[in-house]
């Protein structure tokens, strides 16, 4: 009878033996292909990708610069492996398809945006629902001009500060920036932006995203004269740019962003916006500045966009 029960105690602990292994074989591949997966990102030290973008208008910090459609091209990198900083660049283009503002600039590049940056996220609770994310940067401005006159302020260069603090219901975000050269002004901006995720695990694709922006933009009464051309007028007695502007409010923008990402590197979206001119002193003089004619106070604008990350 012992040698039974022996027997069949030994069966049994083989048994369990085999069913563990087994269940351990079979749980093993999937772990380690996640592990793998992880140890991949944490070993990835670069970002990059390219965006191309399509609009109905050309808006630049709530300035209506064309009201007629653009493309706006955009090749960007950032190096990651200094954990929890990154540093990056992107250059960016704008192309007007049409001759709203110049016979010349149709089909042609018209301005080119250089960036370099260096950011990190310099807080975050411990489940990381919640973080604050610091850059500052320099960015280098191209404008291709034909007027002799004009390429004298051709180009110009400001240094930033940007600022977000993401939260689990709005993320509000800042940015100073300091315009240094050819023009003199200090700008800023406050904001607040909240995605929606609409579906996930989609039969085609992986989600679908609501993404809504609010922003308004101040300056100092140089940098709203660069921005939105009130009092820029050519005094040849003088030989410079009438000034004009005090330092204050410029503009608002509300966007709507519904994004489609298709896999983990690409995605196309839509986008629907509403800008509007909030300076009195500014919407009174707008008819007299020397660039009035290619813009709009108020302007509602869309486009699509798409995005290649790896």
């Amino acid at each position: 009878m012992k040698k039974l029960m022996v027997a069949a105690a030994v069966a049994t602990f083989a048994v369990s033996a085999f069913a563990d292994s087994a269940s351990k074989d079979a749980v093993e591949p999937e772990n380690a292909s996640v592990q793998e997966q992880e140890e991949e990102e944490e070993d990835a030290l670069f970002e990059f990708g390219f965006d191309a973008d399509v609009y109905t208008a050309y808006i630049y910090r709530n300035q209506v610069y064309n009201d007629r459609p653009v493309a706006q091209p955009c090749v960007w990198a950032d190096f990651i492996g200094l954990d929890p900083f990154y540093l990056g660049f992107y250059v960016w283009q704008n192309y007007d398809l049409t001759n709203r503002r110049r016979e010349e600039m149709r089909g042609e590049w018209n301005e080119t945006d250089y960036n370099v940056h260096l950011g990190a996220t310099v807080w975050s609770n411990e489940d990381e629902t919640m973080s604050l994310t610091l850059e500052a940067g320099h960015e280098w401005f191209v404008s291709r001009v034909k007027d002799e006159w004009a390429k004298d302020y051709s180009s110009t260069c400001e240094i930033y500060i940007n600022a977000e603090f993401e939260t689990p219901f709005v993320t509000p975000y800042g940015r100073i920036s300091h315009m240094y050269r050819c023009y003199d002004g200090t700008h800023y901006e406050l904001g607040l932006k909240r995605d929606f995720v609409l579906m996930e695990e989609m039969l085609l694709g992986e989600s679908l995203t609501l993404g809504a922006d609010w922003n308004v933009n101040f300056g100092s009464g140089k940098y709203l004269d660069y921005l939105y051309g009130v009092g820029r007028g050519y005094d040849a007695d003088e030989d410079d740019f009438v000034r004009g502007n005090k330092d204050g409010i410029g503009g608002t923008t509300l966007k709507l962003v519904l994004t489609w990402q298709m896999c983990d590197c690409f995605s196309v979206g839509g986008v629907l916006a509403y800008t509007s001119l909030l300076n009195e002193s500014i919407r009174d003089g707008y008819r007299d500045s020397l660039w009035y004619g290619n813009y709009k106070d108020d302007c509602v604008w869309g486009g699509i966009q798409a995005k290649l990350g790896f």
